[in-house]
């Protein structure tokens, strides 16, 4: 398993963005010095959910900054861009990362974002479908140029998108989804999957079983398979804690930040009744938040290394934490954390247990 940092700071409002935007580069360069292997951007936007809302643009930056680490998207909002456009930002990013770039894409669910770019949140699956199909005709690489037509975009192109890739066909694709049918597509195309922090051993069965299926049934060889496993992808909010020390004496405050910002940010709520704020707090300590001492996040996480999933990737920053915590975080995680997790290799028992498993349960359509 390799570890990554995942990037999605909250704002506090325009007096903080850029000493925010100077600390997240600044802990991005301590990612790199401690021994991350990726940087992993995410797209908000308005709400203050994100502090740089663009990831393209700054992935960009970072690939500059920071030339040895890969770089991806967890996740790119499609439905918010142009596709052909979509298309030269991520050639253009694959030859600045010399082929180190992961376009990890999704629906996105924020009524208030879709309503900013002129769109309606329940366009976004209709649009997704039309944005891939685009997208995929862009990659192709015909020199000659194509035509595209939807309901959405339509335009031609006439000759190549400049620059071509170094990745080729076109970058590695993730895609974030809960559908089980989008997630077999994603084992038939060899793309990866980018996994929620709410699921366990037990709700990811049924979805592993449908991504090797798919694979299965595209005859994918062994060297798309190991890609396709490479970058899937398992991201959770973490908090190392030294011995003696308790979660809510030391970030409490800063969990319940969280709290406020997602549910405005993603359902446009910002007044939570005190007994439904109560109740998302608890979900979000119990079940999205990954926090304890070495040892206990090493036991939590060892499952998933051993199930094959080869990419954790880590939200240090969350809440408004103080830069100083979030390094503190950083440290004690590439000290303790780090090194057990990159040495467990895939235990192919509980592969076939999990895969069995979840071959007989069902999943959202």
């Amino acid at each position: 398993m390799r570890v990554s940092l995942y990037l999605n700071p909250q704002t506090r409002g325009a007096q903080a963005d850029r000493t925010l935007l100077q600390e997240v580069l600044g802990q991005v360069d301590l990612a790199a010095q401690l021994g991350f292997s990726d940087v992993w951007l995410t797209e908000h936007h308005f709400s203050g959910y994100n502090v740089y809302s663009d990831p393209l643009l700054l992935a960009a930056a970072i690939s500059q900054r920071t030339p040895s680490m890969r770089i991806g998207f967890s996740v790119a909002v499609a439905p918010l861009h142009h596709p052909v456009r979509f298309a030269v930002q991520a050639n253009l990013l694959d030859q600045l990362t010399d082929g180190k770039v992961v376009i990890g894409i999704g629906v996105g669910n924020s009524e208030d974002e879709f309503r900013g770019y002129g769109h309606t949140v329940a366009e976004r699956h209709a649009m997704m479908e039309e944005f891939v199909r685009i997208l995929e005709q862009a990659w192709a690489q015909d020199p000659a140029g194509f035509r595209y037509e939807g309901r959405y975009w339509s335009g031609e192109v006439r000759g190549r998108l400049i620059p071509a890739p170094v990745q080729q066909p076109h970058p590695h694709v993730a895609w974030a989804t809960d559908t089980g049918a989008t997630v077999e597509r994603l084992g038939r195309n060899g793309w990866s999957w980018l996994i929620g922090p709410y699921h366990t051993l037990e709700t990811l069965a049924p979805y592993l079983a449908r991504l090797v299926k798919g694979q299965e049934e595209a005859g994918l060889d062994a060297a798309a398979r190991a890609r396709a496993w490479e970058h899937t992808g398992y991201m959770r909010q973490v908090v190392v804690l030294a011995p003696g020390e308790d979660v809510e004496a030391e970030v409490g405050e800063y969990i319940s930040h969280y709290v406020r910002e997602s549910v405005k940010a993603n359902f446009g709520i910002d007044n939570m009744p005190r007994e439904q704020f109560a109740e998302r707090r608890a979900f979000f300590k119990e079940k999205w938040l990954a926090y304890g001492t070495a040892e206990e996040l090493i036991a939590r996480f060892t499952p998933y290394a051993q199930l094959g999933i080869g990419h954790l990737m880590c939200w240090f920053n969350f809440g408004y934490l103080p830069d100083a915590l979030v390094r503190r975080s950083m440290v004690r995680f590439a000290a303790d954390v780090l090194p057990a997790l990159t040495a467990i290799a895939p235990d192919p028992q509980l592969q076939q247990d999990v895969l069995r498993r979840g071959a007989a349960l069902p999943t959202r359509r």
